[in-house]
């Protein structure tokens, strides 16, 4: 578990991730990540800060990558819940307010940032 652990911390950004396997600190922004039998769990999803800014960011670039793909009129506005998971890069599962052609409407978001940064939007469900 421990290799898996370092592999996932050299293929992320290090200023995102504390890469110390004797006492796993998570993200900035969010909760002890998921453990069992106290050790870390590599890949776990984590309740993410839904203000921190890595969760802004990928949540507004959902939102105009949705808008732009669909031709629709959706504007971003506020993010209810989000979860990440370190992955090769990170994903960020989202629960999102947006204003879709002036209705209120609540949609579910993937978004992965890839280790180079770039986003890529994975799925997009309305939840409402």
């Amino acid at each position: 578990m421990r290799v898996l652990h370092q592999l996932l911390c050299a293929l992320t950004m290090s200023s995102l991730l504390a890469c110390s396997p004797e006492k796993p600190e998570g993200l900035p922004g969010t909760q002890a990540s998921s453990t069992v039998n106290g050790e870390t769990v590599a890949g776990a999803w984590a309740v993410a800060d839904a203000f921190g800014p890595d969760v802004q960011e990928a949540a507004r670039f959902a939102v105009q990558t949705f808008a732009v793909q669909n031709k629709a009129r959706v504007i971003y506005k506020d993010v209810i819940q989000a979860r990440q998971q370190v992955v090769a890069g990170l994903n960020f599962d989202m629960h999102i307010q947006v204003s879709l052609d002036g209705a209120a409407r609540n949609a579910s978001a993937k978004v992965w940032r890839q280790p180079d940064g770039a986003y890529s939007l994975q799925a997009w469900a309305w939840l409402d």
